[in-house]
């Protein structure tokens, strides 16, 4: 009867031990699967944020090139418009007048314009300057 029990005794222990190593080795085969799972979605979601800051940073100089070409739009709109007035003003300085007095207040005001327009133009120009 000893003998039956430590047989017995002996086949629970190796059976333990058996399963105790195939335990171990479903846990290290889970464990490995984990971590390259974790890893491989660490790389997806590297390189998507990479596409999206080179995407961001794309739409970052369009922006910036679209307000640089709007700017110098403006400035010469500016500069066309201050061209007309100039323009303007010679041909009604052009104008023979019998009397000077009858044009001196057009031509202040023109003048006047012009030199708000002149001080505007200067005014704008640095600041684009800067910002370009």
């Amino acid at each position: 009867m000893a003998g039956v029990v430590q047989n017995l005794i002996y086949r629970v222990s190796v059976s333990a031990i058996v399963g105790a190593i195939v335990a171990g080795g479903l846990i290290y085969l889970n464990n490995d699967r984990v971590v390259k799972s974790y890893r491989a979605e660490q790389s997806l979601q590297t390189e998507q944020q990479d596409m999206t800051n080179k995407a961001l940073m794309e739409a970052n100089d369009n922006l910036a090139s679209a307000i640089s070409v709007m700017e110098a739009e403006q400035a010469q709109q500016l500069a066309d418009l201050g061209s007309a007035f100039s323009a303007l003003e010679a041909k009604i300085d052009a104008i023979p007048a019998a009397e000077t007095a009858d044009y001196s207040e057009i031509t202040a005001a023109i003048e006047a314009l012009d030199a708000d327009l002149t001080a505007k133009i200067d005014a704008i120009v640095p600041a684009v300057q800067e910002q370009n």
